[in-house]
This record gives structure tokens, sequence and C-alpha cells, in this order.
């Protein structure tokens, strides 16, 4: 006999179709995202420096192509280009060499110059460190053997190992240099060899125009970002060479290359360059000069050269910047810091065109 119970079961609605498809769709994303991580952070030495040589690739293009048009083939334009680009980095960094060197002989004193300032101005607040560590002595319980607590001593890593660290550095290096030079030498043709896997003709297309975008987009941001970078450390040099801060060039350079890392480049700089005054000059205020000039550049290159030039051709915004830093920096360290305003860029500009990652790149858009 059929009951009421039973035909409300019969005609109520029951659980929409499309939602154990979602939910294998959102599982299946879930994956693919966590073994995407796991596989750069694990595969760090492969990816990294392919990652690299693209984003070099992307830099250098522009020259190639120009080389190409005044009848230069391609692998002699790129081998131009690449070998021009190690000879300018050699000189430059040959420029650097020597006050570095000096730097690091001095360190020793430097640091010592820089306790004995630092004790100096801060010996009120010891005083009532020393007195807050009695009062917290004579109230500790003693030890059962009567004996002081031992005291534990981190190992540090031998110098064979940081010699196996350092060795690593040298295939990776000439990974970078001979992977770069061949995409430049390829030309437009990788990157049609990639569009031909994907199967049907308005893939290869929309493939196609999303690697001109992330080219174009992320070569303006390189070529310029390095143009302000430059300009940054110059100035930087030029300001701490006028108040009198010894080895202006080695700051100037270092502060060239560390303003590539947004937001943690600059302090990082500012901290360095005021330790570096403090253990320079005898007076407090002489010392705090230095700091001030190179916090004085920055505002200007951050308020005012930065939005000018490369406002309009940045599509992410401040908080997909900070968010890319951390995630990158994670992943990949010190490089993965550096390559992650450039690779947010390229994440935003694929998901762009991209239907199912459309809402992440509005998130990440300016």
């Amino acid at each position: 006999m059929t009951t009421i119970d039973d035909v409300i079961e019969d005609v109520s609605p029951g659980p929409p179709q499309g939602t154990d498809s979602n939910a294998v769709n959102a599982a299946a994303i879930v994956i693919v995202v966590v073994m995407s991580v796991t596989a750069l952070k694990l595969g760090r030495a492969v990816v990294l420096p392919v990652v690299i040589s693209v984003l070099l690739t992307l830099l250098l293009s522009a020259p190639v192509r120009w080389l190409r048009r005044r009848r230069i083939p391609e692998r002699l334009g790129a081998a131009i280009v690449v070998f021009g680009a190690i000879g300018a980095a050699i000189g430059v960094g040959s420029t650097l060499v020597t006050p570095a060197s000096e730097w690091i002989a001095a360190a020793p004193a430097t640091f010592a110059k820089v306790e004995s300032k630092v004790r100096l101005a801060m010996k009120p607040i010891m005083a009532l460190q020393q007195s807050a560590d009695r009062m917290a002595t004579v109230a500790a319980p003693p030890t059962p053997s009567g004996r002081a607590p031992a005291q534990v001593q981190l190992a540090t890593p031998s110098l064979f190992q940081r010699i196996l660290e350092l060795l690593t550095i040298v295939p990776a290096t000439f990974s970078v240099i001979f992977l770069t030079y061949f995409l430049l030498a390829s030309g437009p043709l990788f990157r049609k060899k990639i569009a031909q896997v994907l199967p049907g003709r308005r893939d290869v297309l929309h493939f196609e125009t999303i690697l001109a975008e992330i080219e174009l987009v992320t070569s303006r941001f390189l070529a310029t970002a390095t143009m302000i970078n430059t300009g940054v450390g110059v100035a930087t040099a030029l300001a701490l060479w006028a108040v009198g801060l010894p080895n202006p060039i080695l700051w100037g350079g270092m502060v060239a290359v560390l303003n590539f890392v947004p937001y943690l480049g600059p302090i990082t700089s500012f901290t360095v360059i005021a330790l570096a005054a403090l253990a320079s000059f005898d007076t407090l205020a002489h010392a705090l000069i230095a700091p001030a000039c190179f916090g004085a550049v920055h505002l200007v290159e951050n308020n005012l050269v930065t939005p000018m030039l490369l406002g309009r051709r940045l599509p992410v915004n401040t908080v997909a910047i900070f968010l890319g830093l951390i995630f990158f920096g994670w992943v990949w360290g010190i490089p993965g810091a550096v390559l992650a305003v450039p690779l947010t860029t390229v994440v935003k500009i694929a998901c762009d065109h991209i239907p199912p990652l459309r809402h992440l790149g509005e998130l990440l858009g300016n």
C-alpha cells in the first residue's frame, strides 16, 4: 500500500545532476595545483634555469629582431646579443669586485665598530636588561644537579658543503646561457612548434595570442624595470659619494640589484647602507645622512618615476605583487623573489585568456 511518505519521496527533487561533476572538477583542480606547486619546489634545479632563460629571452628578443631587420641571421644575432650581455655583466661585475673584496676584508673591523656604537647607544637599555636577568636568576629555582643548564650549539654547514653549493651554480649558469641562446636563435619557430602540439587551429591561434601578449608585456616591463633600477643605483652611488661614504659604487650596484625585489629589496638596501654609514662616520647625525639620501632616491623612484614609466605597463596590482613575492620566494628562495613580478604578470595574462581562470585574472588585475 502506497503511503503519503512514499509519494512525497517520489516527487521530491533530488540533488542537482551537476553536483558530483562540480565536486570532481574542484577536486581535480586542487590536485593539479598541489602537484604543480610541489613540482616547482622539488624541481627547482631544473625548472628555475628554464624560467630564467625564458624571461631573458623575452628581454633580449627585441635586439635580436632589430638585428634580423638589418639582415643579420638570427643565430648570429642571438650570439651577438647573448655574449654582449655577458660581456656587459662581466664588465659591471669587475667594477664591483675590488670594492666588494675590500669591504669583505674589512668586515670584521666594520662589524666591531658598529657593535661598539650600538652598545654605546643602547647602554641604558642593556643596564635595564641586566637588572631583569639578575632578578630572573634569583627567582629561578635551582636545577636538580645544582649546575647551570647546558647550552645547545647549532651545527653550521662545513666548508665542503658550501663549496658543493657553489659548484651547483656553475652548471645552472651555463644551462641558462645556452638555453637562452637556443631560444633566441630559433626565433618564433619554437613557439610555433609548441602551438602545433595543441589540437585544433583555434587553439593554436589562441596559444600564439597568449604568448605574443606575454612577450610584449613582460619584455616591456623587464626593459623598463632594468633602466629604472640602473638609474636608482647610479643616483644612490652619486649621493653616497657626495656624502663621503666609502665604496659608493658597491652600494649603488647592490641597490640596483636588490631593487628588483619589491618591498624587501629597498628595506635591505636601507639597512645595509645604514650599517655601513654607522661604521664609517664618527657621529650618529653624520651617519644618518647616507640612509636618508637613499630614502629620498627611493621615494622619488617609487612615487614619481615608476608610476610614470611603468604604471600603465604593469597589469597586476600591489596585493598580487606582494602575494607573488611570498609564493615565489617560498618556492625558489631569493631567485624567486627577484622573478616574482614578471612571473606574477605572466600568471595574470594567462588567466585572462583561460575562461575558467578569468575571475582570478580580474583579482590579480590592476
